[in-house]
């Protein structure tokens, strides 16, 4: 079965060689554009990468659909796109979107050691990664690989036990022991299954290898799904969500460094990583300052995702002329609880006010352009309610 497997993946890398390089038109370069300036990742290029990942996005979520495929990039398009990096930001990501060419995998371009040799010159003092499940590295790249210093794999590890073959059909083994024994490895995410025995041995194995010592984070994932997700990724998404408390006590024990997902701002959730509460408590501090220059009989109504909605009702506990407001994610559904998901239709859809003067929405909800997930500007949802608003 894995020669079968490898004998796919070298079919798949020739197919790939033989795809002719182009120039984005003026729909794909504005899609790509928009992909860099947001969320700092670069796609390179649009094809499916074929691994069969259980959580994959690409046949189940319609909206990716409103964002046009884009070719096999080419060198002048990789450069315009280093213009549209923040500069502020510490990584450059080479590969898969957040909305354009989410589905891919970076190593399926076929100049993609190249463009990572492109970009660690141009970015000299940010770090240059890829996120891949590692597929499709050409083992024999990996000495060239390591001789770049700003550059790092982010390895989708998800699991090396026995459900891998199940969330990873063509899971390439023997190839992600290799990367994780030589290969730069930047950061590597596990992903808990609901079994707490097998993330014990994923992470066994990872200190075993010194994965640890060489990787800046090793990350823990909880599964998520949404409305339209498979059957199977439901299942093993419920099961992780049921015991991910149970999961994150026992890393805080055991393992402090390594860092986890937060899917609500709850304090079991506090010591893996606290950016996401250092985040929420900027936010706070901005919205705070806002609302002390308004006029002290101003309503301000609160928008919040249920990722954060305990947590901002109790900082505004004294606030007699603040409501929060929960907005639930009915566009994606499942088990989706972040601010950066929320969009126009599910706020007019839950929120009706009585009154309503100001309305404090988070700035994740909207991308480079000020527009939220179906494409609206904010200045329709001001009109919509017939108040001010402000992103913060």
């Amino acid at each position: 079965a894995y020669r079968r497997q490898r004998q796919m993946c070298i079919r798949d890398r020739h197919k790939t060689k033989q795809n002719t390089i182009m120039k984005l038109n003026k729909e794909q370069f504005e899609a790509f554009s928009m992909e860099i300036s947001t969320f700092g990742n670069i796609p390179i290029c649009s094809q499916y990468c074929g691994i069969g990942c259980v959580f994959c996005k690409v046949h189940t979520d319609s909206y990716l659909g409103h964002y046009p495929k884009i070719p096999f990039i080419d060198e002048e398009d990789l450069l315009k796109g280093f213009e549209f990096i923040n500069p502020k930001v510490n990584y450059v990501r080479l590969g898969a979107g957040v909305l354009v060419a989410p589905h891919t995998d970076p190593f399926l371009h076929p100049n993609i050691y190249k463009f990572i040799k492109m970009a660690s010159d141009y970015f000299p003092t940010k770090k240059v990664t890829t996120v891949t499940t590692g597929a499709y590295i050409d083992e024999n790249m990996i000495d060239y690989l390591n001789g770049i210093s700003n550059y790092g794999i982010d390895l989708s590890l998800i699991t090396m036990q026995e459900q891998r073959e199940s969330i990873i059909p063509r899971s390439e083994r023997e190839r992600t022991l290799f990367l994780l024994k030589n290969g730069p490895i930047n950061k590597c995410t596990l992903m808990f299954t609901g079994n707490l025995e097998d993330l014990k041995r994923d992470i066994e194995l990872l200190y075993s290898l010194g994965v640890e010592k060489k990787a800046k984070q090793i990350l823990v994932r909880r599964i998520e799904h949404t409305a339209t997700s498979q059957q199977r990724l439901k299942v093993l998404s419920q099961a992780s969500i049921d015991g991910y408390e149970r999961c994150i006590e026992w890393l805080s024990s055991n393992y402090p460094n390594i860092v986890f997902t937060v899917p609500v701002l709850k304090d079991s959730f506090r010591g893996g990583s606290n950016e996401y509460f250092i985040e929420a408590e900027e936010h706070i501090a901005r919205q705070k300052m806002i609302i002390s220059g308004l006029p002290k009989d101003t309503i301000v109504n609160l928008i919040c995702p249920m990722s954060g909605y305990e947590y901002f009702t109790k900082a505004f506990k004294d606030y007699p002329n603040v409501k929060t407001n929960l907005i639930e994610n009915h566009l994606y559904g499942g088990s989706v609880t972040v601010s950066g998901l929320l969009n126009h239709d599910d706020i007019r859809e839950q929120f009706h006010p009585d009154r309503n003067d100001v309305m404090l929405l988070p700035e994740e909800m909207y991308n480079s352009e000020g527009r939220d997930l179906k494409g609206e500007k904010m200045e329709i949802l001001e009109q919509y309610y017939k108040a001010k608003i402000y992103l913060t």
